[in-house]
């Protein structure tokens, strides 16, 4: 038996009209068609293929709910976690909002940046990158010290808190990158960098490279680039610092006319080298070679400044060279006028002290001038080995093989020697000499 087989070649019209003709609705023939072609792209899907094979060997990523993990050889390189993740047709691009808590690990798995939140982001598993949006984090210390025991538990997380615009982590390189404003936060220091910042995960370290400004209480610190040492909790500036404190006038009663007329003053200092500590919740400034602080008519000079802001306490070190053009300044509200002759010729004229260091006492507001002291004005000189300076009592007290000479060479050596501006005494003890010279008699 033959059958004979004959093959019509129609146009889409005639073969619409053989549809109609066989009542054949069009929604159910376009849900046939669509169903074919999402079959066998799923048939050629490397995604089902992983699911019939068992997956990949190698995590790459992990998703759980609202958390996606990305892995550097099999160990947690990122923890993302947010209101909402998916992909749009892309199964290593994600994206996320409402970013709750994100951490990044270094390669030993310890926490280098966590408490990660944003509004918006995308992670990418294939370039291990990870984009986020109006961030704020905190950088981690990692601890040298066990991470169990009772003291572990009982010792407190530490951390540089950071806000910016954006933020770029690129697994690969552990780098993470922050742009757009972006603002820091470490111990008592706000820093403002003014083109972002770049962090090395891997060793825990954040550069800054073009420029930044530091405020820290009322002192404005600006500087072209700075590396932070999250771990030690040190900041270093190395090339060249300048600042200022504004004029910050005050009528509060408990201070004296002289404290309101320095906090009229504004106050600036540069150094070429800076660093600061914040460790154990102790701030530390230190300025490093051609320490230089003026205000107005006075001015302070030394290879090296420390700050150490819990105790107010300035301390310069070495070549130091303090210098104003009177002593007026040091005289209290009560003194109206300066009797003595010799002592009103002497806080009226410039002065230069000279010494190894001299620490000043915010709080008390003492100085101590220290190591091979010498005084300089036009009319007198003194030597010794330590000079105290009392602000609020208005002394200058030498000790230590002193040595005070008037400029007609009359000459005075002792142990001991309090200047009391506001009394106009001087009082000298203990192994007393003096020296003068004769004058002829005047004609």
């Amino acid at each position: 038996m033959c059958h004979r087989f004959q093959f019509h070649f129609q146009s889409p019209k005639a073969v619409i009209q053989h549809i109609k003709s066989k009542r054949i609705p069009y929604l159910y023939w376009g849900f046939g068609v669509l169903a074919v072609v999402i079959a066998l792209r799923m048939m050629t899907s490397t995604w089902v293929q992983d699911l019939v094979n068992g997956g990949p060997s190698h995590r790459d990523v992990e998703i759980f709910g609202s958390v996606i993990q990305g892995y550097e050889n099999n160990h947690v390189s990122w923890i993302i976690r947010a209101k909402s993740i998916w992909a749009e047709g892309n199964k290593t691009a994600f994206k996320l909002n409402a970013l709750t808590n994100g951490q990044l690990f270094d390669d030993k798995g310890d926490v280098v940046v966590r408490n990660m939140s944003a509004e918006t982001g995308e992670v990418n598993t294939r370039s291990k990158t990870i984009f986020l949006k109006h961030v704020a984090a905190e950088l981690g210390y990692r601890s040298p010290t066990a991470k169990t025991g009772l003291m572990a538990a009982e010792t407190k997380a530490r951390s540089v808190k950071i806000q910016a615009d954006e933020l770029r982590y690129f697994g690969t390189s552990k780098r993470t990158f922050l742009t757009g404003r972006v603002t820091i936060y470490q111990g008592s220091h706000k820093i403002v960098p003014s083109n972002g910042m770049e962090v090395d995960n891997a060793n825990n370290i954040a550069y800054i490279k073009d420029g930044f400004t530091i405020y820290v209480d009322q002192l404005v610190i600006t500087g072209n680039t700075m590396t932070i040492l999250i771990d030690q909790e040190l900041s270093e500036v190395p090339d060249g610092i300048s600042g200022y404190r504004p004029a910050s006038p005050t009528s509060d009663p408990e201070l004296d006319s002289r404290e309101n007329a320095l906090r009229k003053l504004t106050t600036r200092f540069s150094a070429k080298t800076m660093q600061f500590s914040s460790k154990n919740g102790e701030d530390i400034i230190t300025l490093d070679g051609e320490v230089v602080i003026r205000q107005a008519d006075k001015s302070v000079q030394a290879d090296r400044l420390v700050y150490d802001r819990a105790s107010d306490v300035l301390t310069f070190d070495t070549n130091v060279v303090l210098r104003s053009d009177q002593l007026r300044w040091a005289l209290s509200d009560r003194k109206k006028a300066i009797k003595n002759d010799d002592m009103r010729k002497g806080i009226n004229q410039p002065i230069k002290i000279l010494g190894n260091k001299a620490i000043f006492e915010g709080g008390t507001k003492r100085g101590r001038v220290l190591g091979n002291v010498q005084v300089y004005q036009e009319s007198q000189k003194t030597f010794s080995q330590k000079l105290e300076m009392d602000d609020t009592e208005g002394t200058l007290r030498f000790t230590g093989s002193v040595s005070y000479e008037k400029a007609n060479n009359d000459t005075l050596k002792c142990d001991e020697l309090t200047i009391d501006m506001n009394k106009e005494e001087m009082v000298a003890k203990r192994s007393i000499t003096t020296e003068f010279k004769l004058r002829p008699k005047a004609k």
